[in-house]
């Protein structure tokens, strides 16, 4: 049913239980997940001094990171994984060019990321993929104690 699932990282606890859920399903229909994860490609700007390369550089770091994290859990449940770091914009990667490149017919997320300010900005990453996905998409909650 599911062959490939795309699985969108950003090291937050909704991206790891998204992970968890995608290894549960790719376990029963012999999927393989694509885990990524997408560091923005705008530059950024602060107090007039643009920050380009080194900020890149970090992100490509802290990405194989929580990819490498990813991999190690889909591996522990018994699930083929492979990890890409993309750069782009987030939004459009995960809902329009990572599933085609990757060939995915599902793509399983997190319900909300790591950046609240860039949330509150730019808007959910989650719900632009809900609205604009070219295939079905689970969004995941970590579960919080009530």
């Amino acid at each position: 049913m599911y062959d490939t699932i795309l699985v969108p990282v950003d090291g937050s606890e909704n991206s790891q239980r998204a992970v968890q859920e995608a290894a549960v399903l790719a376990k029963k229909f012999g999927s393989t997940l694509q885990i990524v994860s997408v560091a923005s490609d705008q530059r950024y700007v602060q107090y007039g001094v643009t920050l380009g390369q080194d900020v890149m550089e970090s992100f490509r770091d802290r990405g194989e990171e929580i990819l490498d994290d990813a991999q190690e859990e889909a591996e522990k449940a018994g699930v083929k994984a492979e990890i890409h770091f993309v750069v782009g914009i987030p939004k459009i990667q995960i809902a329009k060019v990572l599933p085609e490149k990757y060939g995915a017919s599902l793509i399983v997320m997190g319900k909300s990321g790591v950046n609240g300010l860039s949330r509150a900005i730019l808007g959910s990453t989650t719900a632009y993929v809900v609205r604009h996905s070219t295939v079905n998409v689970m969004v995941v909650d970590y579960p919080k104690d009530d």
